[in-house]
């Protein structure tokens, strides 16, 4: 299941709105749960320090909301709770950095895994956008892979991760069945790249790929968010999308369907690391 929403300024009202939600999609019986990127504070690098949390051991209720929120959310519902990304601040006030971060949490409550965005969005569109996150955040430096015992391995990715197909390449050779990325994709960058992405991921990597988005009309500080979240299938195949406003998708995650696809073109078996081994070692002409 994959939660469109929109962020408010308010983040006490943005919890309370995503345990609605969530709480609707447990009684609906989804297994899996996926919210948003930043889906606790607005999109804007001026939101970003403002809104964030600790979410290392030293995090408390009172200055880490989110976080307990999340855990609460996942033991009542005993729902696996992909927790969209929230900013996050390192704990060590001399080194301090700032984090794009998703939390999973298990069925019982327990953190089992986080990913710090690693490709921050950086980009120029002139007339149409232009957004910086490194003007306040930090780049994650790991690809990050959970366990679900019940389901499988799903890789993790945030948002301008997903334009990365290596790092996609490497979770699914770590034996994932899907791949998750809690995003916020705008309405220059929608349009264009979305659905394709999402496809292209799924494609190339023959697993499901679900996309996350905040909802268009609820979004605020500015940010047009594309909404859309959308479920991919291992045959580049869409499972499920939701429109621009406020929606929860529901899908079904088959991995028959994934060894079907993987048996009919096995191009995973079929790839050629001889010829092409580490291609960070070329030198880039463009």
């Amino acid at each position: 299941m994959d939660a469109d929403f929109g962020a408010a300024a308010d983040k006490a009202h943005n919890i309370r709105e995503i345990r609605r939600l969530v709480m609707s999609a447990s009684k609906a019986g989804a297994g899996i749960i996926v919210l948003p990127e930043c889906f606790n504070s607005p999109y804007s690098t001026d939101s970003f320090a403002q809104y964030a949390e600790v979410l290392d051991s030293s995090a408390k209720p009172a200055t880490s909301p989110t976080l307990f929120a999340l855990r609460e959310m996942a033991m009542g519902t005993g729902a696996y709770i992909f927790g969209g990304s929230i900013p996050e601040v390192t704990a060590e006030p001399e080194t301090q950095k700032f984090y794009n971060t998703m939390l999973v949490f298990s069925r019982e409550g327990t953190l089992i895994g986080s990913h710090r965005k690693a490709h921050l969005f950086d980009i120029d569109i002139p007339g149409q956008m232009s957004f910086h996150e490194s003007a306040t955040l930090s780049a994650g430096n790991a690809i990050t892979v959970v366990d679900l015992p019940e389901y499988g391995r799903v890789g993790l990715g945030i948002c301008y991760d997903i334009r990365f197909p290596e790092m996609a390449t490497i979770a699914t050779r770590k034996g994932t069945f899907a791949l998750i990325y809690p995003s916020a994709f705008n309405s220059t960058t929608g349009p264009l790249h979305w659905e394709l992405l999402a496809r292209s991921r799924a494609l190339d990597n023959q697993l499901f790929v679900a996309l996350c988005s905040q909802a268009f009309e609820e979004c605020s500080g500015g940010y047009p968010a594309w909404g859309h979240s959308i479920v991919a299938g291992p045959n580049g195949e869409i499972l499920a999308t939701a429109g621009r406003g406020e929606d929860i998708v529901y899908t079904e995650l088959d991995d028959d369907s994934i060894q079907r696809a993987r048996r009919q073109i096995p191009t995973g078996s079929q790839k050629r690391f001889d010829i092409y081994p580490d291609i960070s070692r070329l030198a880039r002409n463009f």
